[in-house]
Protein backbone atom coordinates (compact mmCIF):
# COMPACT_ATOMS: atom_id res chain seq x y z
CA UNK A 1 0.00 0.00 0.00
CA UNK A 2 1.41 3.29 -0.94
CA UNK A 3 0.66 6.88 0.96
CA UNK A 4 0.02 9.44 -1.17
CA UNK A 5 1.81 13.00 -0.85
CA UNK A 6 -1.30 14.51 1.00
CA UNK A 7 -1.50 11.17 3.53
CA UNK A 8 2.30 11.60 4.26
CA UNK A 9 2.37 15.41 4.85
CA UNK A 10 -0.90 14.69 7.28
CA UNK A 11 1.15 11.97 9.44
CA UNK A 12 4.08 14.26 9.75
CA UNK A 13 2.42 16.95 10.85
CA UNK A 14 0.31 14.81 13.54
CA UNK A 15 3.32 13.19 14.75
CA UNK A 16 4.58 17.10 14.50
CA UNK A 17 1.93 18.36 17.36
CA UNK A 18 2.23 15.36 18.83
CA UNK A 19 5.88 15.57 19.82
CA UNK A 20 5.05 19.51 20.14
CA UNK A 21 2.10 18.65 23.50
CA UNK A 22 4.59 16.13 25.20
CA UNK A 23 7.43 19.22 24.93
CA UNK A 24 4.72 21.33 26.51
CA UNK A 25 3.57 18.95 29.03
CA UNK A 26 6.84 18.12 30.51
CA UNK A 27 7.46 21.90 30.65
CA UNK A 28 4.33 22.26 32.95
CA UNK A 29 5.18 19.48 35.22
CA UNK A 30 8.20 21.20 37.19
CA UNK A 31 4.85 23.87 38.49
CA UNK A 32 3.27 20.45 40.08
CA UNK A 33 5.65 19.34 42.14
CA UNK A 34 7.90 20.79 45.09
CA UNK A 35 11.52 21.48 44.36
CA UNK A 36 12.61 22.58 47.51
CA UNK A 37 12.40 20.83 51.12
CA UNK A 38 10.02 21.61 53.47
CA UNK A 39 11.38 23.66 56.34
CA UNK A 40 12.48 21.85 60.33
CA UNK A 41 12.45 25.53 61.47
CA UNK A 42 10.85 28.71 60.81
CA UNK A 43 13.09 31.83 61.96
CA UNK A 44 15.11 29.27 63.66
CA UNK A 45 12.20 28.24 65.70
CA UNK A 46 11.45 24.62 65.32
CA UNK A 47 8.88 22.98 63.68
CA UNK A 48 6.96 19.99 62.55
CA UNK A 49 8.08 19.79 58.45
CA UNK A 50 5.48 17.20 58.48
CA UNK A 51 2.67 19.31 59.78
CA UNK A 52 3.80 22.05 57.97
CA UNK A 53 4.21 20.35 54.47
CA UNK A 54 0.26 19.95 53.53
CA UNK A 55 0.18 23.85 53.63
CA UNK A 56 2.93 24.65 51.14
CA UNK A 57 2.08 24.81 47.46
CA UNK A 58 4.37 23.11 45.02
CA UNK A 59 6.95 25.66 43.37
CA UNK A 60 10.40 26.42 42.58
CA UNK A 61 11.95 27.77 45.64
CA UNK A 62 11.36 28.28 49.82
CA UNK A 63 12.48 31.51 51.23
CA UNK A 64 11.73 33.08 55.10
CA UNK A 65 12.20 36.49 56.32
CA UNK A 66 12.46 37.47 60.11
CA UNK A 67 10.94 40.75 61.02
CA UNK A 68 10.67 42.33 64.32
CA UNK A 69 8.02 44.66 65.40
CA UNK A 70 8.30 48.01 67.42
CA UNK A 71 5.89 46.42 70.11
CA UNK A 72 8.94 43.63 70.33
CA UNK A 73 7.17 40.84 68.43
CA UNK A 74 9.30 38.11 66.31
CA UNK A 75 7.47 37.66 63.10
CA UNK A 76 8.76 34.91 60.17
CA UNK A 77 6.61 35.41 56.41
CA UNK A 78 7.89 32.19 54.64
CA UNK A 79 7.41 32.43 50.45
CA UNK A 80 6.90 29.91 47.87
CA UNK A 81 8.29 31.60 44.67
CA UNK A 82 8.00 34.98 46.02
CA UNK A 83 4.20 34.90 46.99
CA UNK A 84 3.68 34.95 51.30
CA UNK A 85 2.26 31.37 52.41
CA UNK A 86 2.51 31.31 56.04
CA UNK A 87 3.23 34.06 58.80
CA UNK A 88 4.10 33.11 62.13
CA UNK A 89 4.16 35.44 65.38
CA UNK A 90 5.84 35.42 68.71
CA UNK A 91 4.36 37.73 70.74
CA UNK A 92 4.60 39.10 74.36
CA UNK A 93 0.89 40.76 75.51
CA UNK A 94 -0.66 41.47 79.12
CA UNK A 95 -2.52 37.76 79.74
CA UNK A 96 -5.73 37.52 78.05
CA UNK A 97 -7.95 34.82 76.51
CA UNK A 98 -6.44 33.03 73.52
CA UNK A 99 -9.52 33.76 71.45
CA UNK A 100 -9.04 37.68 72.57
CA UNK A 101 -5.62 37.22 71.65
CA UNK A 102 -6.83 35.32 67.85
CA UNK A 103 -9.17 38.56 67.15
CA UNK A 104 -6.52 40.85 67.63
CA UNK A 105 -4.58 38.56 64.91
CA UNK A 106 -7.98 38.36 62.18
CA UNK A 107 -11.03 39.51 61.29
CA UNK A 108 -12.16 35.78 61.09
CA UNK A 109 -13.24 33.67 63.77
CA UNK A 110 -10.77 30.65 64.87
CA UNK A 111 -13.96 28.15 64.97
CA UNK A 112 -11.65 25.56 67.72
CA UNK A 113 -10.15 25.50 70.96
CA UNK A 114 -8.93 23.29 73.40
CA UNK A 115 -9.92 21.83 76.38
CA UNK A 116 -7.52 24.31 78.42
CA UNK A 117 -8.27 27.21 76.54
CA UNK A 118 -4.45 27.65 75.34
CA UNK A 119 -5.24 27.20 71.89
CA UNK A 120 -7.61 28.28 69.14
CA UNK A 121 -7.57 26.78 65.71
CA UNK A 122 -9.29 26.69 62.11
CA UNK A 123 -8.15 25.17 58.94
CA UNK A 124 -6.00 27.65 58.06
CA UNK A 125 -4.86 29.38 61.08
CA UNK A 126 -3.99 28.71 64.75
CA UNK A 127 -3.33 30.66 68.03
CA UNK A 128 -1.27 30.02 71.34
CA UNK A 129 -0.59 30.84 75.08
CA UNK A 130 2.62 29.87 76.48
CA UNK A 131 1.89 28.48 79.75
CA UNK A 132 4.31 28.61 82.86
CA UNK A 133 6.36 30.86 80.92
CA UNK A 134 8.31 33.80 82.46
CA UNK A 135 10.86 36.34 80.89
CA UNK A 136 12.98 39.19 82.63
CA UNK A 137 12.53 40.76 79.42
CA UNK A 138 9.19 40.77 79.74
CA UNK A 139 7.80 40.95 83.38
CA UNK A 140 4.17 40.30 83.80
CA UNK A 141 3.75 39.19 80.32
CA UNK A 142 2.28 36.07 78.51
CA UNK A 143 3.80 34.92 75.38
CA UNK A 144 1.45 34.23 72.69
CA UNK A 145 2.05 32.49 69.36
CA UNK A 146 0.41 32.71 65.84
CA UNK A 147 0.55 30.25 62.43
CA UNK A 148 -1.37 31.51 59.72
CA UNK A 149 -1.57 30.11 56.29
CA UNK A 150 -3.53 32.42 54.70
CA UNK A 151 -1.97 31.91 50.83
CA UNK A 152 -2.28 28.08 51.08
CA UNK A 153 -5.29 26.41 49.73
CA UNK A 154 -5.06 23.97 52.18
CA UNK A 155 -7.28 23.64 54.73
CA UNK A 156 -6.91 21.65 57.80
CA UNK A 157 -7.72 21.93 60.85
CA UNK A 158 -6.23 18.71 62.77
CA UNK A 159 -2.85 19.67 61.26
CA UNK A 160 -3.02 23.11 61.81
CA UNK A 161 -3.64 21.83 65.77
CA UNK A 162 -0.57 20.12 65.90
CA UNK A 163 1.37 22.34 63.98
CA UNK A 164 0.45 25.46 66.54
CA UNK A 165 1.04 23.57 69.68
CA UNK A 166 4.81 22.00 68.80
CA UNK A 167 5.23 25.50 67.57
CA UNK A 168 4.46 27.03 70.81
CA UNK A 169 6.08 24.47 72.95
CA UNK A 170 9.48 25.32 70.86
CA UNK A 171 8.79 29.23 71.19
CA UNK A 172 8.51 28.66 75.15
CA UNK A 173 11.40 26.38 75.40
CA UNK A 174 13.41 29.15 73.35
CA UNK A 175 12.15 32.07 74.65
CA UNK A 176 11.58 31.19 78.53
CA UNK A 177 14.26 28.70 79.03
Amino acid sequence: MKLSQTSTRHLTITAGIIVLIVALSSCGGSQDKREYSVPNSLCGTPVDAKALSPFLPPGGGLTTKASQTAQGATKCGVAVDGKLIVTTSQEWWNNMSIIDFAKGMTLENSSQQTDDGRFAYSGHQAFGKADNCNSSKHENQTLFTAIQATGSKHRDANAMKRLIMEYTHAATKMQCG
